[in-house]
């Protein structure tokens, strides 16, 4: 009598699958090194760090841009501040962008694996993974808004702690929120708050969590609240706003995800707690779609895939079911693409992952330190650190104000605006112009103010303003670094101090 034997399921080492789309994530940011930074937000950022250190401290009030008159201040301070510090260390503004940009993202991938992981599962830690690799907007938007990916570091770890019942670690953590990035903290607030309300037996804790964090974070929440009168609805203009990528598989796929933990696997709650509150992101279609509150798809998609795998892990056809998944997430990620500048308004793009993008070097890149590099030193070589520059152009004006150590009347991030306006060419000793620039404006600039010309690059001509009296207005801080050390200290000794579990 011959007795058949049954082949056991083939064992899928889910940990080294994980490892090996991390390690080539973290290998494919160190090969980018070269272009970055890509993102112009970073300069705002060193600039705010340079002005910080100029203070002494946190600064209310921003006399960095728009200068001589400035604006007012309610970015929080968390990554200014880490920035600032490690100027005084004596660390460039270049190799702190270009650092953060590389690996901030990766931190953040880590977090989020081991965030599914400790409390989900190590077969759906993959598949987030999976999902997360094959999203190659939400990418770029983790690497352009660091403050926002230090957010949703802080978001996950948070709610992490929440599921094991550690209050005070969980507030701390939200805490960090709060005064890392406005929106992220008031999406990680809700989707506590909305899982409190899905899962009863959390309510208590979301509730204690969300309060502790309020009454630690009322001084940057006070600043905000006073400041947000200046806000203009300029921002919501800008280009950025109005083009966006909706990966549609991933829709389809977190959809699906969404319906079966609403009415069958209530252990996943979190997931749908996370994704009601990220609509909040939807007056800014950007962040909701391709940014911030793509997290949520991210999780509920890879909760789907995990889920139809463990329906299938008895049949025969597992295997190829698996290497299909992970070759079209991998590769095939359809998504459609809106452009506000595009006649027809949209357009597939069918190879939109994670993986392809870096590997094939996708995304422009604005740093070009042969034109940059050259400028900053000659400004530096005919101006003081009292000086104020400025370029017809805000992003070439605050780039160059970031790597020269000076004050500009350009700005970033216009939705804010000054008191009352000036003459930024009479208030800037040292004018940037663009060899693109048209000459009837250059040409009257240059006769008004008699610029005389002091250095040129590929890219920019550099005029002095003899005739400038102005100089930057500086502000003292509103909270010296030695007593945001100490706090942050305080903050860090109630953490190490808590390890028990609430």
């Amino acid at each position: 009598m011959i007795i058949e034997k049954r082949e056991s399921p083939k064992i899928i080492r889910w940990d080294f699958y994980s490892m090996v789309m991390i390690i080539s994530y973290a290998l494919l940011q160190a090969v980018r090194w070269a272009i970055l930074p890509q993102s112009m937000d970073i300069y705002y950022h060193l600039l705010t760090a340079w002005g910080f250190n100029q203070a002494g401290g946190y600064s209310g009030w921003d006399f960095w841009q728009y200068a001589p008159l400035g604006r007012t201040h309610i970015y929080p301070p968390f990554f200014h501040i880490i920035l600032a510090l490690s100027m005084k260390l004596g660390i460039s503004a270049t190799i702190l962008a270009k650092f953060c940009e590389t690996i901030v993202p990766i931190v953040f991938l880590l977090a989020l694996w081991f965030f599914i992981r400790k409390n989900f599962g190590k077969r759906i830690a993959f598949f987030v993974v999976l999902v997360f690799f094959s999203s190659f907007h939400f990418y770029m938007s983790l690497m352009n808004h660091i403050p926002a990916t230090l957010g949703l570091i802080f978001g996950v770890l948070c709610i992490g702690f929440l599921l094991e019942r550690n209050f005070l670690r969980s507030a701390i953590l939200l805490t960090l929120c709060f005064y890392t990035h406005i929106g992220v903290s008031w999406f990680f607030a809700s989707a506590i708050f909305i899982y409190g309300l899905l899962d009863r037996k959390f309510s208590r804790i979301a509730f204690k969590v969300i309060m502790l964090s309020l009454i630690l974070s009322s001084p940057v929440l006070f600043k905000e609240i006073y400041g947000f009168r200046f806000i203009s609805a300029l921002g919501f203009e800008m280009k950025e706003a109005n083009t966006y990528q909706i990966n549609v598989l991933h829709y389809l796929l977190a959809f699906a995800g969404l319906i079966l933990i609403l009415f069958k696997e209530k252990k996943y709650r979190i997931f749908a707690g996370i994704f009601f509150a990220s609509l909040i992101f939807l007056i800014y279609p950007f962040r909701f779609f391709s940014g911030e509150g793509y997290l949520a798809v991210i999780f509920l998609a890879g909760f789907f895939l995990d889920y139809i795998y463990g329906k299938l892990q008895d049949s025969k056809y597992i295997s190829y079911v698996f290497m299909a998944a992970v070759l079209c997430m991998s590769f095939v990620s359809p998504s459609l693409v809106r452009y506000a500048e595009a006649k027809d308004g949209y357009k597939i793009n069918f190879f939109d992952s994670a993986f392809l993008g870096m590997l094939f070097g996708k995304g422009e890149s604005i740093w070009f330190p042969n034109d940059y590099l050259p400028a900053s030193r000659i400004i530096k070589d005919n101006s003081g650190p009292d000086d104020i520059i400025y370029s017809p152009l805000n992003l070439v004006g605050v780039i160059l104000s970031a790597i020269s150590g000076r004050a500009t009347a350009n700005a970033l991030f216009p939705e804010i605006s000054p008191p009352v306006t000036s003459d930024p060419y009479a208030a800037s000793k040292i004018i940037i112009f663009n060899r693109l620039d048209e000459h009837s404006l250059t040409g009257n600039v240059i006769n008004k103010y008699s610029l005389k010309i002091i250095g040129e690059t590929k890219t920019f001509i550099l005029y002095v303003n003899s005739r400038c009296l102005e100089k930057v207005n500086r502000k003292s801080a509103a909270a010296p670094f030695w007593v945001i050390i100490l706090a942050v200290l305080a903050l860090l000794l109630l953490y190490l101090a808590n390890a028990a579990s609430i």
